[in-house]
């Protein structure tokens, strides 16, 4: 009896520990359940499984308010391109010198400058070339001076007697020629009285010396408008300075109704059929 009783009381405790253990595990299982619910988004899944969605909360950006540029855009251009300046009071009207590319100078467009024809920039570097004489003793500081005579102007051309005064002694009479185009004088010639020019024609010019010329003496009109109006007399060398291909002669003019000033006449030089030939390419005033 009492052996029953002993085997009675340990199936009763198994019994418990049975139930306790079945217990905890349910515990257990429910905590992980909680867990894994958590780090899936159980809210999620739950509404994917009844049909709908989680409303997800609307960010807004708040807009920055506007401030206004501090940049400022400036609409007018600048014209680095020298215009015609005209020493004293001239009876004759002055062509007015304009930008070769156009622009607003002080409120007002310039129109661009119409570069002369294929004509006239053939017929006036074949003339430079005919014209070797006397640019060659320019060049090669042979000239002391020159001085201008009464211009007469036939309609584009004006014909500037000159008498040329050299550093060896002696002076030679003669003729300058410059010519205008689209209102822009240009050099075109300078011979000895009672010679001719032995100017080609039907010649292509060289596009590259005459775009240099074009563009100089665009850009620097003072000096010839002064000859052309009379309003300078003279044109002292004062020296000669130069590298390969270039040449710079050191001037004054002056002796007319206008101040004297300091310029330049600048030069290049291109080989033709094996002989150096000089360009003048500018007459610039300081």
């Amino acid at each position: 009896m009492v052996e029953d009783g002993v085997r009675h009381d340990e199936t009763v405790k198994s019994s418990r520990r049975g139930v306790v253990t079945a217990v905890l595990l349910l515990v257990l299982v429910f905590g992980l359940l909680a867990i894994a619910y958590a780090f899936m988004g159980g809210d999620e899944l739950v509404a994917d499984l009844l049909g709908g969605a989680k409303n997800e909360p609307v960010v807004v950006t708040p807009t920055k308010p506007s401030t206004p540029s501090t940049e400022t855009t400036d609409t007018a251009t600048t014209d680095n391109t020298s215009t015609a300046e005209v020493p004293g009071e001239s009876t004759e009207p002055t062509p007015t010198a304009t930008d070769t590319s156009g622009g607003t100078t002080g409120g007002t467009t310039t129109p661009a400058v119409k570069p002369p024809t294929a004509d006239q920039a053939a017929r006036m570097y074949w003339e430079q070339v005919a014209s070797q004489e006397q640019i060659v003793k320019l060049v090669n500081g042979e000239v002391v001076s020159v001085s201008f005579g009464t211009v007469s102007k036939s309609g584009t051309t004006a014909n500037v007697p000159i008498t040329v005064s050299y550093k060896a002694g002696g002076s030679l009479s003669g003729t300058m020629v410059l010519r205008n185009y689209s209102g822009v004088w240009y050099f075109s010639s300078i011979a000895r009285s009672g010679g001719s020019l032995a100017v080609e024609t039907g010649k292509a010019a060289d596009l590259g010396i005459v775009s240099t010329i074009v563009s100089n003496q665009a850009a620097n009109q003072a000096i010839v408008v002064g000859i052309v109006n009379g309003t300078y007399k003279k044109c002292t060398v004062n020296s000669v300075s130069g590298g390969s291909g270039t040449a710079t002669v050191n001037i004054t003019v002056g002796g007319g109704t206008a101040p004297s000033a300091a310029g330049s006449i600048v030069c290049v030089s291109k080989t033709i059929s094996g002989t150096k030939t000089w360009f003048i390419t500018s007459f610039t005033k300081n």
